[in-house]
């Protein structure tokens, strides 16, 4: 059997209830080593230590923050000779990456099936996606990741946890409650935004450059790149074509006809016939932003540098099992 590492986060939303019932499955099995992290700064010794033993598999039992770092560790670091297998195990509140590239089954079913595996399954079961690789973010290394968020994003993100994570509402819904709630508010002020608090509905000004063609700005409501195939509530709200493997959307402030066109941006097709002056969107191999706001990378929030660009690529690929 594949020898496997798990690394759990206790602070997870899902595991502050089900811990004791993780911790029996995996202490029980003798192919796993299991670490508890006491602080998210464990996490790059507890790779070192997985690697020294010669772990095959490593899976992430948290949200969407604990596999940012873990992946950061990883691919920023190199701790293991050859890449390990990944595993997402969604433990989280929003666990968008999880529902990209993780186990499909909840609780502790994807676990068992994950444990019950002999190495000939879990290659069956592997899917590839690019890591995306953060330059600049204050005071940070290089940072790794799957989703980069920007502007607008930034402030849903703390409206969300402010207003309707304290509510344990699961993730698929907080994110359309969250949604709702400040499309009806901006709808009330006459389309109208403002850098009030609460609100998310005011540009940035951002100027973005795209491999090595001319730099482009935009008063941004909101930017967006990620190496998923899709996001929250399955949807998929980036198109342009197959040039590169950096997924890259851009809406511009006022939004004009955006909740018209909700549906055709969140799911359309390849031609979404939206006004280009309003929707940006390409598939890129490099993306460089002048910005001054913050910004998320997989819902752990980033300070830009000042003076220098926010520097996305996707030259990095893994291996997640989807069981």
């Amino acid at each position: 059997m594949p020898r496997i590492g798990v690394i759990t986060n206790p602070g997870s939303q899902r595991n502050k209830a089900g811990l004791g019932e993780l911790r029996e499955l995996l202490d029980g099995a003798s192919n796993v080593e299991h670490a508890i992290l006491d602080k998210i700064t464990d996490i790059p010794e507890i790779l070192r230590g997985f690697a020294r033993r010669e772990v095959g598999v490593v899976a992430v039992a948290g949200g969407d923050g604990t596999v940012q770092a873990a992946l950061t560790e990883l691919y920023g670091q190199r701790p293991f000779e050859s890449d390990p297998l990944l595993v997402v195990v969604p433990r989280g509140m929003t666990n968008m990456i999880a529902a990209d590239v993780g186990l499909k089954r909840r609780g502790l079913k994807g676990l068992q099936r994950l444990l019950a595996a002999d190495a000939e399954t879990l290659a069956r079961a592997c899917l590839t996606r690019r890591i995306l690789r953060l330059e600049n973010a204050l005071n940070h290394q290089p940072q790794y990741g799957m989703f980069f968020g920007g502007a607008g994003i930034t402030r849903a993100i703390e409206a969300c946890r402010s207003k309707v994570h304290p509510y344990n509402i699961k993730s698929d819904s907080a994110a359309a409650v969250t949604l709702a709630g400040l499309l009806g508010g901006w709808l009330l002020r006459g389309g109208k935004g403002g850098r009030k608090e609460g609100s998310i509905f005011y540009g940035d000004r951002i100027a973005m450059t795209f491999d090595e063609a001319p730099r482009e700005t935009l008063e941004s409501l909101l930017v967006l790149a990620t190496t998923l195939d899709k996001l929250i509530l399955g949807s998929r709200p980036f198109w342009g074509g197959d040039a590169g493997h950096l997924r890259f959307t851009a809406i511009a402030y006022p939004p004009k006809g955006i909740l018209r066109y909700a549906l055709r941006i969140l799911y359309g097709g390849p031609e979404r016939k939206l006004a280009p002056e309003t929707y940006l969107s390409r598939s890129v191999r490099r993306v460089a932003l002048a910005m001054d706001c913050p910004f998320t990378l997989d819902g752990e929030i980033f300070e830009p540098t000042p003076g220098k660009e926010i520097v996305l690529t996707a030259a990095d690929e893994a291996r997640f099992v989807r069981l």
